[in-house]
């Protein structure tokens, strides 16, 4: 049994490490500077593949503008200040409004888009045609389609950011990143996690089996049971631990359905993995031996006869 308690810590710790572990991709963040720390502040968890596109983006500009109302101005002149609070008014605007570029020449990164092929342009461009004109935001865009602005070497660009009332450091913490278009992102299962349902779900489905004969033979085995009981807790704690959580933002609500779809196969399999097993458990007892046995036996006699002869024996 020690030997068994082992084994399952070992496979419940692998499974958990495989699928919550994941190296930081910083190509894959919504912003280089502030990273996903926008999205962990509102929703308690980083954002995945599953996560909307969209959502990251709103998020992400409404944690920006908080922060950029939060700061310290007062060594700004009063005109950097009025101009300051223009162009966070403008921020507000447009993150609620929603209309954001797509990424459409770039299917496995993230990156920033001034101004996209239908024209959505981006938070910084916005800004910046708002407060010129589109006809010098279409000018950056030619050179610096895809460019982070602390790269842009545009002096263009440098002389409107001195006189935002903004650092350029802090228009690049504005400037988000797009994921490939189109992005579906409300319908997918992680490779890790897959892979170990299908570890885990394969040896209930084995251990089911043997159980079912188990129980229709009679057989003396305890051990089958035992382990099913182990790796039947194992997959209800996996399915358990990566049930999709829904959220619900700007009226929508956003959730994994295959992965949802999924954590309930594994904790429905983990389950029945658990009730057979304790059922082949409780029914698989040594047979009972009787006891008391008796006989009945001939022999011959002395004159050459037969004679009848009963015995009884009772164990003790």
């Amino acid at each position: 049994m020690k030997h068994l308690t082992i084994i399952f810590t070992l496979i419940v710790a692998t499974l958990f490490l495989v699928c919550n572990t994941s190296s930081v991709d910083k190509s894959q963040m919504v912003n280089p500077l502030l990273g996903d720390i926008s999205y962990e502040s509102k929703f308690g968890h980083k954002p995945d593949a599953t996560t909307d596109n969209n959502l990251r983006i709103r998020t992400h500009l409404e944690y920006v503008e908080s922060l950029l109302r939060s700061k310290d101005v007062s060594k700004l002149s009063n005109d950097l200040k009025t101009k300051r609070n223009q162009l966070l008014n403008l921020l507000h605007e447009y993150w609620t409004n929603g209309v954001f570029p797509k990424n459409y020449d770039y299917p496995d990164q993230r990156k920033t888009c001034f101004i996209d092929k239908d024209g959505a342009i981006c938070a910084v461009g916005y800004l910046l045609e708002q407060t010129t004109s589109r006809q010098v935001a279409d000018g950056i865009n030619r050179t610096h389609k895809y460019e982070e602005l602390l790269a842009m070497n545009n002096s263009t660009v440098d002389n409107w950011i001195l006189t935002s009332g903004l650092t350029k450091e802090e228009c690049a913490m504005i400037q988000p990143t797009y994921g490939p278009s189109p992005v579906y992102t409300n319908n997918h299962i992680a490779p890790a996690y897959g892979i170990s349902s299908s570890i885990i779900g394969g040896i209930n489905l084995s251990l089911n089996t043997i159980n079912g004969i188990q129980i229709g033979n009679g057989r003396v085995n305890k051990t089958v049971p035992i382990v099913g009981l182990i790796t039947g807790a194992g997959q209800i704690a996996l399915g358990s631990a990566m049930f999709p959580e829904e959220i619900i933002d700007w009226g929508t609500t956003y959730t994994n359905e295959s992965q949802k779809t999924l954590s309930m196969v594994n904790i429905g399999l983990g389950t029945t993995t658990m009730i057979l097993s304790a059922w082949n458990l409780i029914s698989n007892r040594q047979p009972k031996y009787k006891s008391t046995t008796w006989n009945i036996y001939s022999f011959p006699t002395q004159d050459n006869n037969t004679g009848m002869a009963f015995s009884l024996a009772h164990k003790f």
